[in-house]
């Protein structure tokens, strides 16, 4: 299984010590290149003193103030170092720290203000620097033609700056290891800390059971990447405890339902039983009744489970909705005419393809909703229109005592707006088994209140 910690863990970790050590390097030659820098400006110094005190007379290269140069370049002190070179392979002049030996440049003679590593007399390493210049002529010089450029060699002992270099090296090490070992020990820390808040959730939502799920994430702590997750869960609660509520009214209405007609069959039963030589006819008539009755419901909820469970099939039959809708009202014109109720059908030509038996339960529901619950002397209407090239059927009736939330409840198993249950024609299924039909077909079935007068609206609609 793979862990988003670990993960983290390394790609930080990773990224970390790529920084480090880049981090590291850059500022260990970025530090060793100023020392040297530095160094070699000390060197340059020096050559620019030596550049004004080279004079030229009679033809030939001299130093002034040569008793200072000889402390500062003397053999007695032998870490600085100076050359002056007339072309490459004549040396003018040299300081007695040399001791015969030439401060050679790699390659000829180099650029202005160049500047190399060197092997000193006795094999110690060193840094030279190159400049070149023309001498001051004097005495019987002066006023000739001043003569061509020299070069002069000035060199020192490294010594110092190695030392200097080895300590920022140390330096730069153990500030390496100190940091590199807060890097493994601080990122593992802080994914910890920073993947708290998921942890606390992961135990609560561990701690949620089927007769807990009233409880909700608490997002009053949660980072902000994490609350679209805790709002998505909770969305998730609220509707699984809706459906488990759904199933338990559902599991109560059925047994409430089936309570009545069970009973009727052992009452009559028992009678039978009891008092043979008594024994009515109609209490046969009964038992049927009371067992097509349960059979009807039992029927029903089996096409609503296999409608829920995509396992109802559907037909794609071309055939004339208006005329069906005709069709099916014949059966109940003389139900309606018995209650004073009047019809008006505006049905315009609407060719489909769909399932014609689907249709005619979901019309017949539909209808026999209509008849039975519009009080007396109302208007029943259906419809057909085309809005964005899609059929739409529309059968509405008059109603008295419905309100926003019962129809929200329509569609609900079992449910009745009367508060009494038995004695009554429609079992409460219906309406889901209408709607479940639809589904299968891919149409729609929506209700809807109209006010001023208060009327029922079903639509039932398919896509263009």
């Amino acid at each position: 299984m793979k862990s988003i910690r670990r993960r983290l863990t390394r790609e930080l970790l990773g990224v970390s010590l790529v920084l480090l050590g880049g981090g590291w390097i850059a500022f260990f030659l970025s530090a060793r290149a100023e020392l040297i820098e530095q160094f070699d400006i000390t060197l340059r110094a020096r050559a620019l003193t030596l550049t004004a005190l080279t004079v030229r007379e009679g033809g030939r290269l001299r130093i002034e103030a040569a008793d200072r140069l000889a402390r500062e370049y003397g053999s007695a002190r032998p870490r600085d170092f100076f050359e002056i070179w007339q072309d490459p392979g004549t040396p003018a002049l040299r300081s007695d720290s040399l001791g015969g030996a030439d401060l050679v440049p790699p390659g000829g003679l180099p650029d202005r203000h160049a500047a190399w590593d060197v092997d000193l007399p006795r094999g110690r390493p060193g840094r030279a620097i190159s400049v070149n210049f023309k001498p001051r002529p004097i005495g019987n010089d002066r006023g000739q033609a001043a003569g061509g450029e020299v070069m002069l060699v000035v060199a020192g002992d490294r010594d110092g700056l190695d030392e200097a270099l080895d300590e920022l090296l140390g330096i730069a090490a153990i500030g390496g290891i100190l940091l590199l070992a807060a890097i493994l020990i601080g990122v593992p820390r802080v994914l910890r800390r920073g993947l708290r808040p998921l942890d606390r959730m992961a135990e609560q939502v561990s701690g949620i059971r089927a007769d807990s799920l009233a409880a909700r994430l608490s997002v009053a702590d949660l980072p902000t990447e994490l609350l679209p997750i805790a709002d998505r869960l909770n969305d998730l609660l609220a509707r699984l405890e809706s459906s488990f509520d759904r199933e338990r009214r559902f599991s109560a209405d059925l047994a409430h339902e089936l309570r009545t007609p069970i009973a009727e069959i052992r009452s009559l039963a028992e009678c039978a039983l009891k008092w043979p030589e008594a024994r009515d006819p109609s209490t046969d008539r009964d038992v049927l009744a009371s067992a097509l009755h349960m059979e009807s419901m039992v029927a029903q909820l089996l096409a609503l489970a296999r409608g829920e469970q995509r396992q109802m099939s559907a037909q794609r039959i071309e055939f004339r909705l208006d005329a069906l809708v005709l069709a099916t009202w014949e059966p109940f014109l003389s139900r309606a005419a018995e209650r004073g109720l009047t019809p008006h059908f505006e049905m315009p030509p609407a060719p489909v393809a769909a399932d014609p038996l689907l249709v005619r339960s979901i019309l017949r529901n539909l209808f026999d909703n209509a008849v039975d619950y519009s009080p007396a002397g109302g208007e029943i209407r259906a419809s057909i229109d085309f809005p964005g090239g899609a059929t739409r059927l529309r059968i509405s009736n008059p109603v008295e005592t419905l309100d926003a939330g019962d129809v929200a409840q329509l569609f609900d198993r079992f449910w009745r707006k009367e508060a009494a249950r038995s004695g009554q024609q429609h079992l409460g299924l219906g309406l889901p088994l209408a709607r479940t039909f639809a589904e299968a077909m891919g149409w729609s079935l929506a209700a809807a209140l109209e006010p001023h007068p208060l009327r029922l609206v079903f639509t039932l609609a398919n896509s263009r």
